[in-house]
């Protein structure tokens, strides 16, 4: 910069072959008095450098320009110091005049000195040499070092918490994985996972998305074993009270004859559907992934009626429940598998019974395209916040009924069923006097 600077003052860097001795010159030197400390021109004595060409210098440098003979042209010092390294002939300027760079440590009575030669330029042409001093302080080698040390230290802190906090976001989410594992293996098959979204390992993630996929998978299979369990026990309860209450009867003499030979008959029956029943319940996950085996055949949906109600007033419980059907024509047929049906229409009674019904009605109608058969009932109806969870397995709503309506697996059942011979229930509409089911087959 000091070279560039001086160059591009062309009236103070005037080449000569001899120095002038005019004494108003700034940059006169005489041969015969030696510069010193005390007659060295500073900066503001040379007042005819403009200042914004000049760079400024720091604290402890000094400037010495030579011509290309070896004169001292210039000198400027801002080195607060005693004594400095001042040169009267420039070392090895041969070597700088070359276009070289010379870097060389002097030794002083003041101290070390650290110099540096470079070659300045005019006209593209080397016009002469210039050389910087700075001196060595070596005092403050120990508070560089000590800097030194003070920084690698605080780069290691830095770097060590990095690490950390890298890290645990890494064995974070393992930990909990771990913990999830031996939940699963305790029989906990919905362990706390955390969420994989805000997960940034993708890996990681994705081992988070598996893992909850195996443990849904599980759970579902523990749900689909004890429903199977329960589901036996809730849908055979019912073909087993008709069939005692029937065979009572007859061993009591209570029916006699032909209507002896009639609930004989309607035990057979029952006997027989029961044993259909375990086979579809042995066979629940298929149920629920619609799969049921049916045997669909035309079923006359007026005689079916008459010996559902019949069978359900055999249950003592059920004897005081008015039942009445209303079929659009005799001849009504509906396509479908008989013992579903029956199953049904049977838990669809039971269930208005349990809720108090003293009436229910079946309302059976078809269109060119549907068969429609809705169940209304007088009793006490459903909570509105309950009537969305009614076809959900276990769902028996109110704690105080859970013991008059069973596991809660009647409707979930009759969905199924219903699903698997092509048609649909649902819960048509409910009040504190009543509810309607209706349920609709496609019309074949």
């Amino acid at each position: 910069m000091m070279s560039d600077s001086f160059s591009k003052i062309d009236e103070l860097l005037q080449i000569k072959s001899t120095i002038s001795t005019s004494p108003s010159n700034p940059l006169e030197k005489t041969p015969t008095a030696p510069e010193t400390p005390e007659n060295i021109p500073l900066q503001e004595s040379v007042p005819s450098i403009p200042s914004e060409l000049v760079p400024s210098i720091p604290d402890g440098y000094q400037f010495q320009i030579f011509n290309i003979s070896g004169e001292k042209i210039y000198f400027f010092s801002n080195a607060h110091v005693d004594t400095g390294t001042y040169i009267e002939s420039p070392p090895r300027q041969n070597e700088v005049l070359s276009g070289k760079k010379i870097r060389e440590q002097v030794e002083t009575q003041s101290g070390k000195w650290l110099r540096v030669g470079v070659p300045f330029y005019k006209n593209n042409l080397i016009s002469g040499t210039l050389y910087m001093t700075a001196q060595l302080n070596e005092g403050r080698l120990p508070q560089i070092y000590g800097l030194i040390v003070l920084a690698f230290g605080l780069i290691s802190l830095c770097g060590w918490a990095v690490v950390f906090v890298l890290s645990r976001s890494l064995t974070r989410p393992l930990i909990q994985l771990a913990s999830a594992a031996k939940q699963v293996f305790s029989g906990n098959y919905q362990p706390y996972l955390p969420d994989p979204g805000l997960v940034k390992e993708a890996e990681i993630s994705g081992l988070i998305q598996s893992f909850h996929e195996m443990t849904e998978r599980l759970n579902q299979l523990e749900r689909m074993r004890t429903d199977l369990l329960a589901g036996v026990s809730h849908e055979l309860r019912t073909p087993v009270t008709s069939i005692r209450g029937m065979l009572q009867a007859i061993q009591e003499g209570v029916v006699t004859g032909n209507k002896a030979n009639e609930f004989m008959n309607i035990g057979l029956n029952e006997a027989k559907r029961m044993q259909e029943m375990v086979n579809d319940l042995l066979n629940f996950s298929s149920m629920e992934s619609g799969e049921t085996h049916t045997e669909k055949s035309q079923v006359l949906l007026g005689p079916l009626l008459e010996e559902i109600i019949q069978q359900f007033h055999t249950i003592p419980e059920y004897k005081s429940v008015q039942v009445e059907f209303d079929v659009q024509h005799s001849d009504l047929v509906c396509m479908c598998d008989r013992s579903h049906l029956k199953q049904i229409f049977l838990n669809l009674l039971s269930n208005s019974a349990v809720a108090a019904a003293t009436h229910i009605k079946i309302n059976a109608r078809t269109n060119q395209s549907l068969i429609t058969i809705d169940f209304s009932d007088n009793g006490n109806g459903i909570a509105s916040a309950e009537a969305p969870f009614i076809f959900e397995r276990y769902y028996r709503g109110n704690s105080r009924r859970k013991k008059k309506q069973g596991l809660g697996l009647g409707l979930p059942i009759c969905r199924l069923l219903t699903q698997a011979n092509g048609g649909t229930i649902e819960l048509q509409q409910t009040a504190s006097t009543g509810t309607v089911f209706r349920i609709t087959f496609p019309n074949k």
